[in-house]
């Protein structure tokens, strides 16, 4: 923004290249001086003819490093041709928002700052390692495998700081995978029989990759005299709360778009992309897992009460109170994304609707209350078969859907990792009346799984 005897927003931004300048050696790079060059004439051209003569300068670039960084290349361009004597710096400012939207805007604009240059600096020593490290590392491993593989179909190697090593990975990952052998192993499940219905309790012992030794388990409950029997040791209930979504950034967007809507990465970041400009939604570029004080909850949640898909939902949540976790990280730039603006039946559509839809979901939830459940685990024993005849059965019900209601807990996946055998996360069912009874309607199922890389 700039003001020339009267306000006149410009929304252009410049971006500049920077270069190594001098020839030799890897080694010799690293020293060579380097120079920044607009990257688009045209740009420059622009920002310096509407600057001529300007009083004043407000610049409203993302309120990141990068952002603070693009800062000080506009006012290297074009300060120097702002009216008046003595320090221009003086009448330049800084806005910080993170959603494109009058509200945000409007506060933002009543309290300006200035530009950081230590910020800037700290960019512009992370780009010059970045292009040195880079040049350096291409020219040395040009030159290294160009002289020993002649057929070698490149002119230029090239490496880079952060996609050389990303790339490693995927290479190793692919490895793993390509010289992976999968191993047949078994599971034992035992069925009990109670009230008519049949219940499937889990091994304890998890897994076996000897085949006989399972049958021999199975043989020995078979030939029992008297008849082999299970015995139910323990039937523990306990009430659980399953803790509501943390606010959502950028990595969790792309993964719940990936496995909620079948949308990928570049896609859904550029749905998120539109919808920001738009104004639906906040800047969706962000690390932030944890709203900051000054975020208003409850205005943004007022902009949903009319929507016929969670109106109703979002007035009971303001009525009873939302529930803001204390958890997360507020790293200052950008907070977690969320709905500007509520968007009304029809106006958005394909994979832009969709992903406004799970984000508008998602902040809701966040601020909701836990769901809770009643968590059932039943213990039983087989005497005959000593420490290998324990089994258990798992099962919950829901007792308050909290954040589910407008949510679905299965919507992204199960997240959890490693889990151990026998240890999985309970099933929503309900569990027939199992008390410390002998149980002896019972039947072994015997499954081969061949194990898969994950």
């Amino acid at each position: 923004m700039l003001c020339h005897r009267s306000l006149d927003m410009c929304s252009m931004l410049i971006s500049l290249r920077i270069s190594v300048v001098g020839y030799g050696g890897p080694c010799r790079i690293v020293h060579a001086p380097v120079v920044k060059k607009p990257c688009k004439g045209s740009v420059v051209k622009h920002l310096q003819e509407i600057t001529k003569g300007a009083d004043f300068m407000v610049l409203w670039m993302d309120c990141d490093r990068e952002g603070e960084n693009i800062n000080f290349e506009v006012l290297e361009c074009c300060m120097h041709l702002m009216a008046g004597s003595g320090s221009k710096f003086d009448r330049v400012y800084r806005a910080h928002f993170s959603a494109i939207n009058p509200s945000d805007i409007m506060k933002a604009y009543n309290a300006l700052g200035k530009p950081d240059k230590f910020q800037s600096l700290s960019v512009d020593a992370r780009q010059e390692l970045d292009l040195k490290v880079g040049v350096a590392f291409s020219r040395f491993q040009t030159r290294y495998f160009q002289g020993r593989y002649g057929d070698l179909d490149s002119a230029v190697l090239s490496y880079g700081p952060c996609q050389t090593p990303t790339l490693g990975f995927c290479v190793q990952r692919h490895l793993e995978m390509e010289t992976f052998k999968p191993e047949p192993y078994w599971l034992l499940d035992l069925g009990i029989m109670n009230s008519g219905t049949m219940c499937r309790a889990v091994w304890d012992s998890g897994r076996s990759f000897n085949r006989n030794k399972v049958d021999s388990y199975i043989a020995t409950c078979r030939d029992a005299n008297p008849a082999s029997v299970a015995k139910v040791i323990s039937v523990i209930t306990k009430d659980k709360n399953q803790g509501r979504p943390v606010p959502l950034n950028t990595v969790a967007l792309l993964k719940a778009c990936s496995k909620a809507l079948g949308i990928g990465p570049h896609s859904a970041l550029q749905m998120a992309e539109r919808l920001y400009l738009s104004g639906y939604l906040s800047y969706p570029r962000t690390e932030s897992t944890r709203y900051p004080k000054s975020f208003d909850i409850a205005s943004t949640l007022q902009d949903q009460l009319q929507d016929n898909r969670w109106g109703s939902y979002v007035r009971d949540l303001l009525r009873d109170g939302v529930n803001v976790a204390k958890g997360g990280v507020d790293m200052g730039d950008h907070p977690p994304i969320t709905p500007c603006r509520h968007a009304r039946a029809g106006e958005l559509t394909g994979d832009m609707a969709r992903v406004y839809d799970l984000v508008t979901r998602h902040f809701i939830a966040s601020v909701s209350h836990d769901a809770k459940w009643r968590s059932t685990t039943v213990k039983i024993s087989i005497e005959e078969l000593g420490e290998k005849g324990d089994f258990t059965i798992r099962g919950k019900t829901l007792i308050s859907p909290g954040f589910l209601a407008i949510m679905l807990h299965k919507q992204y996946g199960d997240e959890r990792e490693d889990v151990p055998f026998g240890e999985e996360e309970e099933e929503e069912k309900d569990l027939p009346e199992l008390k410390k009874v002998i149980c002896t309607a019972c039947s072994f199922r015997l499954e081969e799984v061949r194990n898969k890389f994950l």
